[in-house]
């Protein structure tokens, strides 16, 4: 088992693929690798008017909208769809989409996973302060992002392996129980888990 905390200050800014903007790249794996040859990737996006997404054919995308008016996804000859705030919505990398704001800027976060590699899932869990909830996923890596609030995390009934603040992530690869607790305040964490077993 693995584990890695990463902050703000880990995080690199960097340009989309198609360069109409920025991201600001969480976590690639493996280390270092580059947009056309990850296998799985997390990043946070802002968006500043409408326009195209980059593709990414051969990879599967989640994207939850985090801040702004709730924007529409067109993707060309398959229909759109508006994204609710903090609510997972799946669709194909290689799918030409168009990005339509609803009249503000807006900030989305991404997990992108290669299909031949990893099923990528993803959930958000509101914790009201003193609550918690156990992850027990079947996936060989998990990722817990703490969206908002301070929450402590226990890995396998160990002692506590972390305190995640604000924008801080953990990444654990293994399949173990994972404990969150809001144990100071009320907290929003995204969880992402990538599964490999269907290789």
């Amino acid at each position: 088992m693995q584990i890695r905390h990463l902050r703000p200050s880990d995080y690199r800014v960097m340009p989309w693929k198609n360069g109409l903007g920025t991201t600001t790249e969480i976590a690639v794996d493996p280390p270092g690798a580059g947009l056309d040859d990850f296998a799985w990737r997390l990043s946070i996006a802002d968006l500043a008017a409408s326009g195209p997404f980059s593709t990414f054919p051969g990879i599967e995308r989640i994207i939850l909208q985090t801040e702004g008016e709730p924007m529409e996804l067109v993707h060309e000859g398959r229909g759109g769809r508006r994204l609710a705030l903090l609510s997972p919505y799946r669709f194909d990398g290689a799918w030409p989409t168009h990005g339509e704001l609803g009249g503000t800027p807006a900030r989305d976060f991404n997990i992108m996973a290669r299909r031949s590699r990893f099923r990528p899932s993803a959930a958000v869990h509101s914790l009201a302060r003193g609550s918690r909830v156990r992850l027990c996923l079947a996936a060989e890596t998990q990722i817990v992002h703490a969206f908002r609030g301070t929450v402590a995390i226990r890995v396998d009934g160990s002692d506590t392996a972390a305190d995640l603040l604000g924008a801080e992530t953990l990444i654990v690869e293994g399949q173990v129980e994972i404990e969150v607790a809001a144990d100071v305040e009320e907290a929003v964490v995204f969880v992402v888990a990538l599964d490999g077993s269907h290789r």
